[in-house]
């Protein structure tokens, strides 16, 4: 009870520091910005950008679960199989003495 209620604590805690980030509590960004123009920006992003951001990302982490359950399924048939073979026994048990 102890160790989830810290894990949770600690999970609020990395919530309300990235609100803080995104928010622009702290102020602008410390340099000169030469244009309002986001699309000139490095510090902005236009709703365009954005919106393909968000969909690589999501292509990103929906290929690497895909990959990671490939991967997962390919170990389980093998150990899967491999306990198969153990249980049956060798070809060497089965043949007759000489």
């Amino acid at each position: 009870m102890r160790r989830s209620l810290g894990a949770l604590v600690i999970f609020v805690v990395i919530l309300l520091v990235g609100g803080v980030f995104t928010a622009g509590i702290f102020g602008g960004v410390p340099m000169i910005i030469q244009s309002q123009n986001p699309d000139a920006s490095v510090f902005q992003a236009t709703p365009e950008q954005a919106n393909q951001f968000i969909i690589w990302i999501a292509f990103v982490i929906i290929n690497v679960i895909g990959a990671g359950v490939t991967l997962a399924l390919l170990f389980w048939f093998g150990n899967r199989e491999l306990k198969v073979v153990e249980r049956q026994g060798s070809d060497a048990e089965q043949l007759p003495a000489e």
